[in-house]
């Protein structure tokens, strides 16, 4: 699904214009990047919690070399689903059918 998907879901559903669905999409996207980048965690009640981990430096190793390289430490962008979305994913039967045979 893409933002502009979405956008059309939410115009379908509240009665806006398309150009108004895709400005408040975008405007909500907008509005959790900001989040993230002042180092704050967002959480949607009902949906989850968008938040950032620090993963420390560490050794990694080049597969066809060998060669030990050096990873820097950086900060990942992580979410967490709420019990109730998770919740929801896990009661439809034909999402486990339909992942369980990849």
């Amino acid at each position: 699904m893409t933002r502009k998907d979405i956008a059309h879901l939410v115009s379908r559903k509240t009665g806006l214009s398309k150009k108004d669905a895709e400005a408040a999409v975008a405007a909500v996207f907008e509005a959790i990047r900001e989040s993230l980048i002042s180092g704050e965690s967002l959480t949607v009640r009902g949906f989850g919690t968008f938040g950032l981990k620090y993963q420390r430096a560490r050794k990694g190793r080049l597969i066809n070399t060998g060669q030990v390289i050096p990873i820097p430490p950086r900060v990942r962008v992580y979410f967490e689903p709420s019990p109730h979305l998770q919740s929801a994913v896990a009661q439809k039967k034909e999402l486990l059918e339909r992942f369980s045979k990849k």
